[in-house]
């Protein structure tokens, strides 16, 4: 069974840590036929039911119902009298919203918040999950730090991150070292394999265009190392004094400089484009993510993944994830938190507990049902084809904020 082994490394540990658990039983049965001498003893069996809605993403995802059971099947073994209902659907959104309507609310939902119902969304707008805290206070190095998690500005987590991918630059190996390149660590090094592939018969990167988002991390990767997660927080959630830092200018800058020597057209190009671009060898450099980069490696292992350039040369490993969450009027939130640490450990004991991360995500505009993020990725495509530079970079995203 897909991550079985894993599951098990962890069996023993979830054992003991349930062991001490002094919730009170949900419902306790009495077997009054038992005697003994000491009458204050009785015997009782604790049962307690947990319901777990699971959107189903695909055939093609590692995280598939085997995987979902299994967890299951762990966590009803390590707690004697705890029965799982596992919902996996694709339907999970209709699920949530009739389950919370009716007065019978899960207990624990994975649910990604772009999915395209807004039952996500509107469990956020409405305040209805449960707050996280303790969890965060366990996994330090689960990158709680963000919009998403944290949707409000009382700074508390109520989104659990979860199921991570990586994101940054794909390159094909077998180009970079022909061409006696090295993997850039900094916005400079990029400069400087950008101009030494003016003579090339391939540019040196391109990008989507068309859809622009990636543009959201390759920001913050740059950004991080120069002045730190909390600013680089600030500049996503669109605080405006933090758009006045001189790094953001800095990195418009460095823009500028390789504007024109990306692979012609790239600012109406797809990610698909962009794959096939790389496959073509007409690009040395994509952006994407570890999924693209099995999808590219599915005949072979020709190309490779390194961090987004930092203009400080200190790296941090972009990630996004998917998102699990606890309803407000959850009947069982601590078995429910307890569910999440088991996916927690299986994530560790299968090598794919991420450190030193960063994720990169935007506040949206509720009434547009929009992201300032569009704006941003908008206007850096601006920049790209000429229209805009660093100056003018800045003053339209302080008109944006102020709008916002």
């Amino acid at each position: 069974m897909k991550k079985l082994l894993s599951i098990l490394l962890a069996i023993m540990m979830m054992v003991s840590m349930f062991a001490g658990c002094s919730d009170e039983p949900a419902d306790a049965v009495v077997d009054e036929n038992i005697s003994s001498n000491d009458s204050n003893i009785v015997m009782e069996s604790v049962n307690k039911y947990l319901t777990v809605i699971v959107y189903d993403r695909g055939k093609d995802e590692p995280y598939d119902k085997e995987y979902w059971e299994s967890l299951v099947n762990l966590f009803e073994s390590s707690n004697q009298g705890v029965t799982v209902e596992l919902i996996f659907t694709k339907d999970a959104a209709y699920e949530v919203r009739e389950r919370i309507l009716s007065g019978n609310s899960p207990d624990l939902v994975f649910l990604p918040a772009n999915e395209e119902s807004g039952v996500t969304e509107a469990l956020i707008k409405d305040k209805a999950m449960t707050a996280l805290t303790d969890i965060e206070s366990v996994y330090t190095n689960i990158p709680f730090n963000n919009n998403i998690c944290k949707p409000y500005d009382d700074g508390v987590t109520y989104i659990a991150p979860v199921f991570f991918e990586e994101v940054g630059l794909i390159y094909n190996k077998e180009l970079l070292q022909k061409n006696g390149f090295s993997i850039p660590n900094t916005w400079d090094d990029f400069i400087a394999i950008a101009e030494a592939c003016k003579n090339k018969n391939f540019s040196f990167f391109t990008y989507a265009g068309a859809q622009p988002d990636e543009f959201t991390d390759i920001f913050a990767a740059a950004l991080i190392g120069e002045i730190g997660e909390e600013e680089v927080a600030k500049l996503l959630s669109y605080d405006e004094e933090a758009w006045n830092n001189d790094a953001v200018k800095t990195f418009i800058e460095k823009i500028e400089e390789i504007k024109t020597l990306v692979v012609s057209g790239s600012s109406t190009k797809s990610k698909a484009d962009v794959k096939d671009a790389l496959k073509n060898e007409k690009a040395l450099f994509i952006s994407g993510t570890q999924a693209d980069l099995d999808e590219l490696n599915k005949d072979g292992e020709k190309y490779a993944m390194c961090a987004y350039p930092t203009l400080s040369g200190n790296q941090t490993r972009m990630v996004t994830f998917s998102e699990m969450y606890i309803p407000i009027e959850a009947k069982e939130p601590e078995l429910a938190k307890e569910f999440i640490k088991l996916i927690y450990m299986d994530m560790s004991a299968s090598s794919e507990y991420p450190t030193a991360m960063f994720s990169a995500e935007f506040e949206e505009k509720n009434a547009a049902n929009v992201s300032l993020a569009d704006e941003f990725c908008k206007e850096i495509v601006e920049v790209f084809k000429s229209k805009n530079d660093a100056d003018g970079f800045a003053e339209k995203m302080l008109e944006y904020i102020k709008e916002y």
